[in-house]
């Protein structure tokens, strides 16, 4: 009887310990419309990746958004910026002017671009994202009841399942480009 219960808790143990799975806080955000709000990272910077945020909205018609340092600096995001963070050598995100429009769950990510060829020697780029294991779901107040007053439960924080390592993916992502048909020459 001993023995199943010691071979028990060593399968219990080994169960266990093998899940790749924390706990992660999803932390909520509100603030008023027109005010400046920085969402935290905690991706760390690393050499040869670049820093990406990505928004998920609970909008019907409204698809995922990604945010690029590319799209900052060349893109249509006048009110996003990068902050980088030196104490925690992350980039954050800053909304400026926070509208109806910006309200989503935020989470960052660090893209590695990966370069390889096929056996015919076509030369392939993959970008891999490396998440992290912070989300933000940022709210505009009073967007749900004009007029609703703030209190002091204007900040929750909610739990979620992330991997260990940040690389859980859930999405892929597939671009097409439309070809013209060949013309005949009769």
């Amino acid at each position: 009887m001993e023995t199943s219960r010691v071979a028990l808790i060593a399968l219990v143990c080994v169960v266990f310990s093998g899940q790749k799975r924390i706990s992660g806080a999803e932390v909520e955000t509100r603030v008023r419309r027109g005010d400046d709000v920085t969402l935290y990272s905690d991706c760390v910077v690393k050499s040869g990746f670049y820093p990406v945020w990505f928004r998920n909205c609970s909008h019907q018609d409204q698809p995922r958004l990604m945010i690029s340092h590319l799209n900052l600096m060349h893109g249509p995001f006048p009110r996003h910026s990068f902050v980088f963070n030196v104490s925690t050598n992350v980039h954050d995100l800053l909304i400026k002017n926070v509208t109806e429009s910006d309200v989503g769950v935020y989470y960052c990510a660090l893209t590695e671009n990966i370069i390889t060829k096929d056996k015919d020697g076509v030369i392939i780029s993959t970008a891999v994202f490396h998440y992290g294991n912070r989300w933000t779901r940022l709210s505009v107040l009073g967007s749900e009841k004009r007029g609703t007053p703030l209190t002091e439960h204007d900040f929750q924080v909610h739990q979620c399942e992330r991997s260990v390592n940040g690389e859980f993916c859930c999405h892929t992502e597939v671009f097409y480009t439309l070809q013209k048909p060949a013309i005949k020459s009769d």
